[in-house]
């Protein structure tokens, strides 16, 4: 009971970071969740949550997607996701834990210090690259939105045009990652009950985030989640 209400918690602040900022919710799921859940467990619960906030952000700014931005990394991320879930199907190894957490210090070093210094231009090479470092990334420890949020914030000035675009492209990767995981019986049992919990906090943090969304400023809230991630990977890599 202790254990559901804590991933009720932490998905109610993780959607509220990302229906704020358009990211954030897979990166503190994944920071926090390897420590109480099986990881193979906690990549299911992760897709399944992120795909349905998804949704939920995506709704009121569906008119916004930029189709033109979208369609290149998309194809690319699909490709890199395929990937990844190969390999953690063919060699599910415990040292993706470990490597969870290196990559989550290294991220959170790189976007607390050079995210909004780093301005990427919109050529064919630089969208399919985001996309398949995003893509691989998915695959392997269900974080795929760095890559993409760099990429997306430095093409699309817009603000409501960025989160539609960013969410929409979640939304279709998510889709394709948990079909293939129920194809390939990559989904453990067990995870209804967790994801269920999960759900209720998801739902309250998102309705708070969309409120916010219009006047808060997302650079400090950013800060706090670098830090966080940053601690929290480095706890993962020590202790697998």
């Amino acid at each position: 009971m202790l254990q559901t209400g804590f991933l009720g918690v932490l998905s109610l602040i993780s959607s509220f970071v990302q229906a704020v900022t358009g990211f954030g919710f897979g990166i503190i799921m994944m920071a926090v969740m390897p420590m109480i859940l099986d990881y193979q467990a906690c990549l299911a619960v992760s897709a399944i949550l992120s795909l349905v906030l998804n949704a939920v952000i995506l709704w009121p700014v569906r008119r916004h997607v930029d189709w033109k931005q979208l369609w290149l990394p998309c194809l690319f991320c699909l490709m890199g996701t395929s990937f990844g879930l190969f390999l953690m199907r063919t060699n599910p190894s415990p040292i993706y834990k470990r490597m969870l957490g290196v990559f989550l210090i290294l991220l959170a070093v790189w976007l607390y210090f050079f995210s909004d210094r780093v301005r990427i231009r919109p050529t064919l090479a630089s969208a399919g690259i985001a996309g398949l470092i995003s893509g691989v990334c998915g695959g392997l420890f269900s974080v795929n939105g760095p890559p993409m949020v760099l990429y997306f914030i430095s093409v699309i000035e817009d603000k409501k045009r960025y989160m539609a675009t960013l969410q929409c492209y979640f939304l279709i990767n998510n889709v394709y990652v948990l079909t293939v995981r129920f194809l390939t019986h990559m989904i453990p049992s067990g995870v209804g009950t967790a994801t269920a919990w999960a759900m209720g906090g998801l739902l309250i943090g998102s309705l708070l985030g969309n409120r916010l969304f219009r006047s808060i400023d997302g650079g400090k809230l950013k800060g706090i989640v670098y830090i966080f991630m940053a601690v929290a990977g480095a706890w993962i890599a020590i202790n697998g």
